[in-house]
């Protein structure tokens, strides 16, 4: 038993998907109102941690060839002969069916869509495309991206213009994160048959991918996810990782990408500690538009009306543009 449980936490890369329920969580929690739901908060991290493994195991299945010629990778359950291929069917099945379920019965559905919809993504387009073109890792992106809507729309019931403030800082992050990886393993990416950005090409993605987080904290305060406080924050966090992405760029050396590699595991805890510690409760919430617009004592429901129509009741500034969803399979964002 102790050996299978070692092989799932390896087909489910536990430590990757442990980083994606963060992200889901950081999420949760910036789109919940005054009081969090702490067992739907549960709940939304368990089903998004299945989703994840799950994900992850199809795609250990799919490379089990390439997997095999990686010296980072051949140890893995299924190149190594410690797990059959079978048994990891079932694994990833599994994990997948139920996580998602749980995410439909304990969150709603379009939690559950963005799940299901992510797992499709990351099994029938990046883990194909990797042995076809570099854009694979733009596509790679587009699935860390979609987490924090996952927790958004778990705590409150839609996606508003807010949620996709973390998902854009996710989206970004992960282009320098890559890329420095990318130079790092570029001699056994090309043994295991994938394409992938390398050299100094990598290194210019990197930076312009860190001046496009530099705006980040300033929008998150102008969608009312945040205080003002955020923004220049983020912004001296990301000009801290921009700093080795320039060095990088300047000396595309392994060292210089492994400065910026280490740069990046340390940029994203702490923008999220920082966003959350800054957040403003959502006032979209489905429970905190029915707190707000229920009639109280004497307060009549013509008085009631007319409070939900004050724009001064909103902690979030109102909306007026709408746009369509800028990553694939995904619902429009919900517009007051």
């Amino acid at each position: 038993m102790r050996h299978y449980g070692r092989c799932y936490w390896e087909l489910s890369k536990a430590r990757l998907s442990i980083l994606v329920v963060m992200t889901s969580g950081a999420g949760f929690v910036l789109g919940s109102g005054s009081v969090i739901d702490v067992p739907c908060l549960g709940w939304t991290c368990l089903g998004t941690m299945l989703a994840a493994a799950s994900a992850n195991s199809f795609n250990q299945i799919l490379e089990v060839t390439n997997d095999s010629n990686m010296k980072r990778t051949m140890r893995r359950p299924l190149p190594s002969g410690r797990i059959s291929m079978e048994h990891a069917l079932a694994w990833a099945g599994t994990s997948g069916s139920v996580g998602i379920s749980l995410l439909a019965y304990q969150t709603n559905a379009t939690v559950a869509a963005l799940g299901a919809g992510n797992i499709l993504l990351y099994t029938l387009a990046y883990t194909p495309m990797k042995q076809l073109h570099p854009a694979n890792t733009w596509i790679g992106a587009i699935v860390g991206a979609v987490p924090p809507l996952m927790g958004w729309a778990a705590a409150s019931g839609h996606l508003d213009p807010g949620a996709w403030v973390l998902a854009s800082a996710l989206y970004f992050w992960q282009l320098p994160h890559f890329m420095a990886l990318s130079f790092m393993c570029s001699k056994d990416y090309l043994a295991g048959g994938y394409k992938m950005v390398s050299g100094p090409k990598a290194a210019l993605i990197a930076l312009r991918n860190c001046a496009y987080l530099l705006p980040v904290g300033f929008i998150a305060h102008y969608a009312g996810v945040t205080s003002g406080f955020f923004g220049p924050e983020a912004a001296i966090l990301t000009a801290g990782m921009g700093t080795t992405a320039a060095l990088f760029y300047r000396d595309p050396t392994l060292q210089r990408a492994r400065h910026m590699f280490r740069a990046s595991l340390l940029y994203l805890p702490a923008l999220m500690f920082a966003m959350l510690l800054h957040r403003v409760p959502n006032r979209n919430t489905a429970k905190e538009s029915l707190d707000n617009t229920a009639p109280s004592g004497n307060e009549t429901s013509l008085e009631a009306k007319s409070k939900r129509s004050n724009p001064e009741d909103y902690t979030r500034p109102p909306i007026a543009y709408a746009s369509a969803a800028p990553f694939p399979f995904l619902p429009v964002p919900y517009f007051r």
